[in-house]
């Protein structure tokens, strides 16, 4: 049995898995999911996906940019928000591991997660407001 605050719960995962997109609400996301695993001594796999297909309304970009360079850019990007959240990690004492992915990312998310891991998800990302 582990303990979190409180409470008494055993523990039911092997893994939590933290999507994120860069978005303040998938930090504040990765900051309950570090805090969790820290409480349960549990890995945490932070998890980035490209999704292409989203880009002309997430990005002003120009029109003559090659894709090959443009992948590279939103590469870069989502290397940047795994790297803060192993950061964040670090400073608690927790493992993080880093995945970088191309894909759709209600797809790619449930490709990562096993039968035992747990999915610790901000309920609203980036839009094309941001």
């Amino acid at each position: 049995m582990e303990t979190w605050g409180n409470e008494v719960m055993a523990k039911e995962f092997k893994r939590i898995i933290v999507p994120t997109d860069g978005s303040e609400i998938a930090k504040k996301a990765a900051k309950k999911a570090l805090a969790l695993a820290l409480a349960t001594d549990t890995e945490v796999v932070a998890l980035h996906v490209i999704h292409i297909p989203g880009l002309p309304t997430l990005y002003a970009l120009p029109d003559e940019l090659p894709y090959e360079q443009l992948h590279a850019l939103i590469r870069k990007e989502g290397r940047s928000y795994l790297d803060e959240i192993e950061k964040m990690g670090k400073q608690m004492g927790v493992n993080v591991s880093e995945k970088l992915v191309d894909g759709h990312p209600a797809e790619e998310i449930i490709k990562e997660a096993q039968e035992d891991d747990l999915i610790v998800i901000g309920s609203k990302g980036r839009t094309a407001l941001d």
